[in-house]
């Protein structure tokens, strides 16, 4: 932009001596007079003809600045929006999204070590699963599905030689109690082990039904 704008008073000083050169005559005849007159008519073309690249470019400038600072607000915008999530349940709980919605037993609410046997005190909260079910999903089809903490089992001593076999064994009880509960819903159960932990070893051991909206 610099080198324009230098170039443009050079041509500018070039005008205006021809002008001048033009107006007093200076000793040229006819024939300079109309060399002069038609570099002078070049001269203020080119003039022209640089200032109208200079707003160009400059306009230019300004909408690349304009474009930089919108991809710069939509970046950092992207930097603090925080995406949905859900916090780590070890009493149990629900959550919904993604078309369904989750239901959470905690492996330690549900069952003792090492068992697949629901215990007493969590069938309160199977009972209220299941009247949920019943009254608000009705033929939406169920996902039941087991977890565990990575820690693996005593295969010489454990019911249960995998966390997967563990896992799986207690989502068919959870699955199996909600049938005797009266939940008809199409329904599966499914035991995944360690394969998804959660942020600690307690939250990790859980069974989530998942329910189909």
């Amino acid at each position: 932009m610099t080198g324009i704008n230098t170039f443009a008073r050079l041509i500018g000083l070039g005008v205006l001596a021809a002008a001048t050169m033009v107006a007093t005559g200076c000793g040229v005849d006819k024939k300079e007079h109309e060399m002069v007159t038609q570099e002078n008519a070049e001269l203020r073309d080119r003039l022209s003809t640089l200032e109208n690249q200079s707003r160009q470019r400059d306009s230019e400038v300004a909408n690349l600045q304009s474009e930089n600072q919108r991809l710069s607000g939509e970046l950092q915008a992207a930097k603090t929006a925080q995406p949905p999530s859900y916090p780590d349940r070890t009493g149990g709980g629900s959550r919904s999204g993604g078309g369904e919605t989750v239901m959470v037993l905690a492996g330690d609410v549900g069952f003792d070590s090492g068992s697949a046997t629901i215990k007493s005190t969590a069938k309160k909260e199977l009972d209220q699963i299941a009247a949920r079910i019943k009254r608000e999903y009705s033929g939406a089809s169920i996902r039941v599905e087991g977890y565990t903490d990575s820690t693996q089992p005593n295969k010489s001593k454990a019911k249960f030689p995998t966390n997967e076999a563990l896992s799986e064994a207690r989502a068919e009880s959870v699955r199996a109690y909600l049938a005797s509960k009266g939940v008809n819903n199409p329904m599966s159960a499914v035991g995944y082990g360690a394969a998804k932990p959660k942020s600690t070893k307690a939250a990790s051991r859980r069974v989530e039904i998942h329910v189909g909206n």
